[in-house]
């Protein structure tokens, strides 16, 4: 059976460059105005994805595979969000910075004769970077006169996690009469310890993480070095998958091995994490 058309090459090389630069583009314009929207969290760069289609045409015009120039394209394309490892190292820095948030408010509360107000303010001042967007929000709307039962609650709403939760639901009834302040120090000083214990866990987790994380790029760069070896050395060994026939084929042994990529990269998520 003959190779694949070379104006079928071609076309499909065409096809990747066109959309390389179309997805260029964006990135050419100016940036717009920033909202206060949240961001898609998975969404592919344009450069990268960009280079992705660039990677896939050359693929293309080297072995005229196109099975192998759409997987190479999606590779690198998505090569962060496959084989980075960005969420976890943020989600483990905002569970640090809440735990830091608790301590000095408990310590606050303990060494010095400042109320509930008073404590929240001086903690919001020192919070660390992955949470001073949020706590500088709280003491902007405590300067233009919100009430701090209010400003709190949109504390809560703004840190979004479960750490947080249990301790803004605290402070609110404090500062809402229905509980009395004395117990206040009692629960954050609970909820500090309960969070430096879950930073310890994630702790662990993470180097059992970063184990199937090494193994995975492995198995990926193996895969790639292979597959360039063959069709650089073992050009006869390929040959028959330059047919449609052997395309089709071509999709057995890389959706195994796309499947083990995606396997090991399963095992190195957080429960819920996508």
């Amino acid at each position: 059976m003959s190779g694949l058309p070379p104006v079928l090459v071609g076309l499909f090389v065409s096809v990747l460059l066109g959309g390389a630069v179309l997805a260029a583009r964006p990135a050419m314009q100016p940036e717009p105005v920033k909202s206060d929207a949240p961001r898609r969290k998975h969404a592919t760069d344009p450069r990268q994805l960009a280079i992705g289609l660039v990677a896939g045409g050359i693929t293309m015009a080297i072995t005229s595979w196109p099975v192998l120039a759409v997987v190479i394209a999606v590779l690198v394309a998505r090569w962060q969000q496959l084989l980075g490892d960005d969420d976890a190292r943020g989600e483990q820095a905002r569970v640090a910075a809440i735990a830091k948030w608790l301590e000095d408010l408990r310590d606050l509360l303990r060494s010095s004769s400042a109320g509930a107000e008073e404590a929240l303010e001086q903690a919001a001042a020192r919070a660390s970077t992955a949470i001073a967007v949020e706590m500088e929000t709280y003491r902007q709307h405590r300067r233009h006169g919100m009430r701090v039962d209010e400003a709190v609650a949109a504390l809560g709403r703004d840190l979004h996690h479960p750490l947080s939760d249990a301790a803004v639901a605290s402070i609110g009834l404090v500062l809402s009469g229905s509980v009395g302040s004395g117990r206040l120090f009692s629960t954050v000083d609970a909820l500090a310890t309960s969070a430096r214990s879950e930073l310890a866990a994630r702790e662990r987790i993470d180097r059992t993480r970063a184990t199937y994380g090494s193994t995975m790029k492995r198995l990926v760069v193996i895969g790639l070095v292979l597959v360039l070896y063959l069709c650089i050395a073992g050009r006869d060994l390929v040959k028959p998958y330059g047919t449609v026939t052997g395309q089709v084929a071509l999709c057995v042994p890389l959706g195994m091995w796309a499947g083990c990529v995606m396997w090991l990269r399963s095992l190195r998520r957080y429960g819920g994490a996508t």
